[in-house]
């Protein structure tokens, strides 16, 4: 469906803003937050509600003091994600946008005004941070028009890829691969899984093997996901000058099917929103 209005979550259930009303700056304030307090709304409201590998977590709060958005800016899941579509061969000097949302009780214009006052505190946090990367999800009705916006770069559409869910909540694919790979921090994608309703290994069970009998029970169900929009958002002048020589695609209209002429890249980091 092609609208103009702003879809935002609730309860992660899909809402949209107030359409006559336009965002007041004076009545919002924007300010760094604590990663517990981001973490506690994400899983309150957000369609994902995992919490990413965080640097920087921001809060949009209304005059009241109520917390009304939160934006988290991540580590990507590999370096090759700022590489790409960053042009920095640092990885450290660009960050994901892993997390975007704003509840319906902000007006309109809420999330070009929230995103850039975030980017601002991002800088004062992470000054070696140049560059953000977002991606925004089809399938959960978002493609990017904040980000349109806001200038970012359109970068590409990334490979549609098969993911799993427990129910309707999504499994990142980080935390499967911590899983199957018993990396550190293995024990704790276990347990956020067990807490979705999954049974938990039996004794002596590899993690792999857990996995595997969890999607042969039909615990973990696969699914596919559509191509995700990645944007780069070039905060400082050397991004922009890096940004230069890689791809500016159109922005998107609608919520297509891919079309044949746009790249497609595969897809790094659990970053679906916008």
């Amino acid at each position: 469906m092609q609208t103009d209005r702003s879809q935002r979550w609730r309860e992660r259930r899909a809402l949209w803003a107030r359409d006559l009303e336009l965002i007041d700056p004076s009545a919002y304030r924007v300010e760094v937050i604590d990663h517990a307090v981001a973490r506690a709304f994400i899983a309150r409201h957000h369609y994902l509600p995992t919490y990413p590998a965080a640097q920087v977590a921001v809060g949009l709060f209304d005059r009241s003091g109520a917390l009304e958005g939160v934006a988290v800016f991540a580590v990507p899941t590999t370096g090759a994600v700022i590489s790409r579509h960053t042009g920095f061969d640092d990885p450290a000097r660009g960050c994901v946008l892993a997390r975007l949302i704003l509840t319906d009780a902000v007006p309109q214009n809420g999330e070009s005004f929230f995103v850039a006052r975030a980017f601002r505190h991002l800088r004062r946090e992470r000054p070696g941070i140049e560059a953000v990367v977002s991606y925004s999800d089809p399938g959960a009705g978002h493609i990017g028009r904040v980000y349109c916006a806001l200038s970012a770069a359109h970068r590409a559409i990334t490979r549609p890829r098969t993911m799993l869910r427990v129910g309707d909540i999504t499994i990142s694919g980080r935390t499967l691969s911590k899983i199957r790979l018993g990396e550190q921090g293995h024990a704790g994608a276990i347990d956020q899984l067990v807490a979705l309703g999954v049974p938990r290994p039996s004794i002596g069970e590899e993690p792999r093997r857990w996995l595997w009998r969890l999607q042969r029970e039909r615990h973990l169900l696969a699914h596919q996901q559509a191509g995700l929009y990645a944007y780069c958002f070039e905060l400082t002048r050397e991004a922009r000058r890096r940004g230069r020589a890689l791809p500016r695609l159109p922005y998107p209209k609608a919520l297509p099917i891919r079309h044949p002429t746009l790249p497609l890249f595969p897809v790094d980091a659990e970053t679906n929103h916008g």
